[in-house]
């Protein structure tokens, strides 16, 4: 193969992994945004041919990232979490729901310790799939049970690898902030919420080369860790972060647009789903999503 042709396929794969990230955070939702608003807008000659005027914003108000916003975050009416019906995940509507607040949770937190501690060291010692081959540490997860939240991403990156801890890049660094905009909210009064109270983990516990996404054969040897991890956890609300998350525990295929808004159940636990804060960083127009699902997250684990 020449210089030139080795280039050209270099060009090609890296073009084939943008497009697949892009895919897996939404950027379809956000074309969609754009067609659907583009619809909507008259034509020019419905503006006398010029260009319609931006029309005033009538107050401003701060977001949960501390950014101005032309009106404030519209809270969601959520629909009863029947909306996949066929997910294997949705089973369970009979069960308890697990209990929620420090008191309530402090002996489920202590009991989950040993058998956190135990999957962890699994974790890293897998030799499961060919990711232990190149990554520089395994990432198990971090946090505790005792406030009955778990986030859920979708793979390790280059920071994570490098300390074996989830969610520390920028796209971590902005899900810090998240959770301390509901606290400083008071989203859940009485509970705390930072990473000392909450859950942190991906699907996939090692890094994929270049951050590509997940393969389905590794989603398959490395998410049995991820359920029994939920299950000593035993959480009163899950978050997915992103695609990935969100397929695997709702159990059905779809954008994030169509899954998030809705109220899944996860065995004890309810489930909903959000974009991941990476697809934050790309764009913009996904914070006020993202904090109207933190508010969505926030009524149901106050409602039985």
């Amino acid at each position: 193969m020449t210089n030139d042709r080795k280039e050209a396929a270099g060009i090609a794969r890296a073009v084939r992994r943008y497009l697949e990230r892009e895919r897996a955070g939404g950027a379809a939702d956000l074309l969609a945004d754009g067609a659907t608003r583009a619809g909507r807008m008259p034509a020019p000659s419905d503006r006398g041919g010029r260009p319609a005027l931006p029309e005033p914003a009538t107050s401003v108000t701060t977001n949960l990232f501390g950014e101005p916003e032309a009106a404030p975050a519209v809270k969601i009416n959520a629909p009863p979490a029947t909306s996949v019906l066929d997910s294997p995940a949705l089973d369970v509507f009979a069960e308890g729901l697990s209990p929620g607040g420090l008191a309530a949770r402090a002996a489920l937190a202590a009991e989950a310790v040993p058998v956190l501690a135990q999957i962890a060291a699994e974790v890293c010692a897998c030799t499961k799939c060919g990711l232990c081959e190149t990554r520089t540490q395994a990432v198990p997860g971090v946090g505790t049970a005792r406030g009955g939240i778990v986030f859920v991403g979708e793979a390790p990156g280059a920071d994570e690898d490098r300390l074996g801890e989830p969610f520390v890049g920028r796209a971590g660094q902005l899900l810090d902030k998240i959770i301390k905009a509901m606290d400083d909210a008071q989203l859940i009064p009485g509970l705390p919420l930072d990473r000392s109270t909450a859950y942190i983990c991906n699907v996939l516990k090692c890094r994929p080369p270049e951050n590509r996404n997940p393969l389905p054969h590794e989603i398959e040897s490395c998410s049995p860790y991820l359920r029994r991890q939920l299950d000593a956890l035993k959480p009163r609300i899950i978050c997915c972060l992103g695609k990935f998350a969100a397929e695997l525990l709702v159990g059905v295929k779809g954008t994030i647009r169509d899954l998030r808004g809705k109220v899944y159940r996860y065995q004890g636990a309810k489930l909903i789903v959000t974009y991941h804060p990476a697809a934050c960083l790309r764009s913009a127009s996904y914070k006020r999503p993202v904090w109207e699902d933190m508010q969505l997250l926030a009524r149901e684990y106050l409602s039985d």
